[in-house]
């Protein structure tokens, strides 16, 4: 199968990422209609744009999660405070959980380093060196489903660097349970 005039892999991705003026998608959608070698090549770019479309970082900042919201993935949110020990329970019916680690004076805080651990074991497992923050609202963490397969017992950290380069930490444990 092969196509005399393909559609480039820049405009395939301009297609999936809505990118493109509706004159053109129209135009596209009918070459790809019938286009096999085309259609099979959208496919692949289609796929790749579903998986990243639904990547959704650790930590997160308050405009990407507007963005998710105005995607219509069904949030709950949690709200913490530093030291408190509170378990959560990930609903059957929710694409995202979001914990709030709020209570932590963050107003001078240059940048944030948020790391995720495992409190029976110690074991790291994400660390953002950079964490997007907020100084009012705090630190956005997202649970995702398939989090399910990671140890029950998270403990998240988040560590102030000031410009002085002091580094204050506070610490939220929260055991996680997955209905399914």
């Amino acid at each position: 199968m092969s196509c005399s005039s393909p559609v480039s892999w820049e405009d395939l991705v301009a297609y999936w990422a809505r990118d493109l003026p509706p004159a053109e998608v129209e135009r596209l959608d009918e070459h790809l209609m019938g286009c096999g070698a085309c259609s099979e090549e959208s496919a692949r770019v289609s796929a790749l744009a579903a998986a990243l479309h639904g990547f959704v970082p650790p930590v997160l900042s308050g405009a990407l999660l507007a963005t998710l919201r105005q995607r219509g993935l069904r949030i709950e949110e949690n709200t913490f405070a530093p030291g408190q020990r509170k378990p959560v329970v990930f609903a059957a019916g929710v694409d995202l959980l979001i914990h709030r680690l709020e209570g932590f004076d963050l107003s001078s805080a240059r940048r944030v380093k948020v790391t995720i651990s495992v409190e029976s074991t110690g074991a790291v497992l994400f660390q953002d060196p950079d964490a997007p923050f907020d100084p009012r609202e705090g630190v956005l963490i997202a649970c995702q489903r398939h989090f399910a397969a990671l140890p029950p017992d998270t403990v998240f950290e988040v560590c102030a660097i000031e410009a002085s380069g002091v580094e204050r930490t506070a610490l939220y444990t929260i055991p996680h349970e997955f209905e399914v």
